[in-house]
């Protein structure tokens, strides 16, 4: 198959004990047509020392002093060439055989402008501990009843041109309130029904520790779009939501695969591998 280009965007900040990890889980796709991007905050433990180390792998690296994380991305994407574009944090990873599974994706789907897959979730040791549900479905996510996971999302770069960069405003729900704009530009929405990237959690993350980081960016949100979105609204659409997931099929799948690998390390998950007549 003819592999589109990709690139790959980390943002990061003094996560010397996960970035190697998140750097192997890319450049070990080993993916034909890959571009590597590192967007480093001027990291004061060895976050440098580790990016010097993989800088034979990396496309393009950086370390100096940012406006915080969406800044970093964004930063990243402005300097990206590849046709679908994609960040990972630099303490979560993307799974084996990701790439590849996303290129042909879009190659059977050239229609698609964004697409999310399933994620898994992982302790701080790297063992999976859980799988997320993943909804594409305007209707309910303009309700607030949503299941996204940033890790598995990628987008043909294309889409900046049409609706802009991640609002530098934004520290938590950035991957919202840029998903918002991909549905209100109605743009093509797409479900990648296989686990793409892992999510690391573990207190120190700002996902675990939610506070005013998520308030501010809620409220942000809300007056943004009138109140639109946001989870508090989806009360009486959540019965409805998680009858959806049942039939869907998500729930009994994500139900399946925790019995198979809770426990296992995150690196050890295989289903996006592929065969030589798959290449």
């Amino acid at each position: 198959m003819k592999y589109p280009k990709i690139t790959v965007v980390t943002p990061s900040y003094n996560q010397g004990q996960f970035i190697e990890a998140t750097i192997l889980s890319v450049i070990e796709q080993e993916s034909p047509n890959l571009e590597y991007l590192v967007c480093d905050g001027g990291s004061t433990d060895e976050t440098v020392e580790i990016l010097k180390k993989f800088s034979d792998k990396i496309t393009w690296w950086c370390s100096e002093k940012d406006k915080g994380q969406s800044d970093a991305i964004n930063k990243g994407m402005r300097k990206a060439t590849g046709d679908i574009v994609c960040w990972i944090n630099s303490d979560d990873v993307l799974l084996p055989g990701t790439l590849h599974t996303v290129a042909k994706f879009y190659q059977d789907h050239p229609d698609t402008d964004f697409a999310n897959g399933y994620t898994v979730e992982m302790d701080k040791e790297g063992k999976i501990i859980n799988f997320t549900h993943i909804v594409m479905n305007h209707f309910f996510f303009r309700h607030g009843c949503y299941n996204i996971s940033q890790p598995g999302m990628f987008w043909r770069r294309n889409i900046f041109d049409k609706i802009g960069y991640i609002d530098e405003s934004f520290h938590a729900k950035m991957d919202v309130e840029w998903l918002i704009r991909v549905y209100e530009a109605g743009l093509k929405v797409r479900r990648i029904n296989r686990n793409l990237g892992a999510i690391r959690i573990y207190p120190d993350t700002k996902t675990a520790q939610g506070g005013n980081i998520w308030k501010r960016d809620a409220e942000a949100l809300r007056e943004m779009y009138h109140g639109k979105y946001l989870p508090e609204n989806g009360r009486f659409y959540r019965p409805f939501f998680k009858l959806y997931k049942i039939l869907d099929g998500c729930m009994f799948r994500n139900a399946i695969r925790k019995w198979q690998y809770c426990g296992k390390p995150v690196m050890a998950y295989k289903e996006n591998l592929y065969s030589e007549r798959d290449k």
